[in-house]
């Protein structure tokens, strides 16, 4: 259960990293910060990466406990 729910918050995390850096690249005319542009995008894309990442161990983690069952 509690896998579950940390799925969860990693699959949100992926969702907005990945909504600001849509953002970012399709309308940066509405960032209001343009000096942390690439610093921003960075620090989205590894947050999206970690997060992703994170999932695909959960999974790892749940496949082989339905193995051993």
């Amino acid at each position: 259960m509690w896998l579950i729910a940390l799925r969860k918050l990693y699959e949100a995390e992926v969702a907005e990293s990945t909504a600001v850096i849509d953002t970012f690249l399709q309308n940066s005319v509405g960032v209001a910060d343009h000096d942390n542009f690439m610093k921003t995008i960075k620090s989205q894309f590894d947050k999206r990466v970690h997060a992703k990442h994170a999932i695909s161990e959960i999974d790892e983690i749940t496949k082989n406990a339905k193995k051993e069952k």
